[in-house]
């Protein structure tokens, strides 16, 4: 009898362990290989931002970072299914020096260039030393922005911002939740991309 106690416990065990290796989706999300969730950037939080340079925008616009630079800024948003860009002077809003808008990649497209892909992509210049480039994944956002005036000097929202090493002038700007970000940076750093020094969040 004892035995076959013995038995039962061992093989639900067995089971509970299976079980458990086997489970790495999420019904809200993606979860990498390592098994780290990704939360999708429509459910990030969204930062307020005076003289809203997007209001007239139509669709569910949400911006999730800002970051300051000298006369300027970069705002970060999404909307619908897309993700967005805006380069804009801080004393016009209207005076815009760079907008990209790329959609989320469709099932089997897009590029996996980073953790939380696939990723779309869009890019463009707003004067001889200010370019951008973004990719757009549902999970996560990675621009590359040189701004003409260095490195920012404040960040909001779910941001990390980091320096390229060989280029002080260009920024990697990655949004995403905390976890996200923190797994697309080791990526970045494992993968000889280029060192960096963080500033921001």
């Amino acid at each position: 009898m004892a035995r076959n106690h013995w038995t039962l416990v061992i093989g639900a065990a067995f089971i509970f362990l299976l079980t458990g290796c086997e489970s790495g989706s999420h019904p809200d999300g993606e979860t990498s290989p390592s098994g780290i969730h990704f939360t999708p950037l429509a459910e990030l939080e969204v930062i307020p931002v005076s003289a809203d340079p997007l209001s007239d925008t139509p669709g569910p616009v949400k911006i999730l970072s800002e970051l300051q630079y000298g006369q300027n800024r970069l705002i970060a948003y999404t909307n619908s299914d897309s993700c967005g860009l805006l380069a804009t002077s801080k004393g016009d809003p209207k005076v815009n020096r760079i907008h990209l808008v790329s959609k989320w990649p469709a099932d089997g497209q897009g590029s996996n260039s980073y953790p939380a892909g696939p990723y779309n992509s869009a890019s463009g210049t707003g004067g001889p030393k200010i370019w951008a480039s973004l990719l757009c994944s549902k999970n996560a956002m990675v621009i590359e922005y040189a701004s003409g005036e260095g490195a920012p000097e404040h960040a909001r929202g779910q941001v990390t911002v980091t320096q390229a090493a060989d280029s002080p002038a260009t920024s990697r700007i990655t949004i995403g939740d905390s976890q996200t970000r923190k797994q697309i940076e080791n990526w970045v750093k494992a993968s000889g991309k280029s060192a960096d020094t963080p500033n921001g969040q």
